[in-house]
């Protein structure tokens, strides 16, 4: 029996949902067309690096405890949602339903862990001469810029995202074309987990311009 369910698809920039047009995403088991991908367009990529540098400033002063919260709050959101992440995956990316299932499983486990390793980022105090004390603080830099492929729609995009949020960073997400639904249905977790707004942005189109504009 046919699946359907396939979302609409649509940018995440500053804390708001974006349509726009853009490319079709295909069934690659029969090759009909189940939904559109947008692409993003140069000004709003302007929109996501400023609002992700506005966000970076808000994210960084938050506590590593709140921040594992957070992220630990989409991860249960994305458990409870299986089945809507797993059946869209196998829409667009043709994997069984069951193997789906078992990779938002998987991708959950990865966010957990990252967020309880960002409550651990600890510095040092260095040996020297007496009364001297040297120290080293680990603290984020600035806003990260992260592209995922089409093979683990969802495991991908949780490695990129939640190392960076873990520490402190805030990021753009360039996620890819052909298996788009996994990383939105993915930031809409962290986004109904209370992130706040500028953290986490995902754009879509051609690869190579998006990157090199961002980079």
């Amino acid at each position: 029996e046919p699946m359907t369910g396939y979302p609409e698809l649509q940018l995440y920039i500053g804390g708001e949902w974006k349509r726009r047009a853009g490319a079709p995403v295909f069934n690659p088991a029969d090759e009909s067309i189940i939904g559109q991908v947008p692409h993003a367009t140069r000004a709003d990529l302007d929109d996501a690096l400023d609002a992700a540098e506005r966000g970076f400033k808000v994210w960084r002063n938050t506590s590593p405890a709140k921040r594992a919260e957070i992220v630990l709050r989409a991860a249960q959101l994305c458990r409870e949602r299986i089945d809507t992440l797993a059946q869209a995956m196998t829409l667009e990316q043709g994997k069984p339903f069951a193997e789906a299932r078992l990779e938002v499983v998987r991708s959950c486990e990865i966010i957990e862990w990252d967020a309880t390793e960002g409550r651990r980022v600890h510095g040092r105090v260095i040996s020297s001469e007496p009364g001297i004390r040297n120290t080293v603080l680990r603290q984020p830099i600035g806003v990260v810029a992260a592209f995922s492929p089409w093979n683990f729609p969802l495991t991908s995009p949780a490695r990129k995202i939640v190392g960076a949020l873990s520490a402190g960073y805030s990021i753009i997400l360039e996620a890819t074309e052909e298996t788009p639904a996994g990383a939105m249905q993915m930031l809409r977790a962290f986004a109904d987990a209370g992130l706040p707004p500028g953290v986490l942005h995902l754009v879509f189109g051609t690869p190579s311009a998006i990157s090199a504009y961002l980079i």
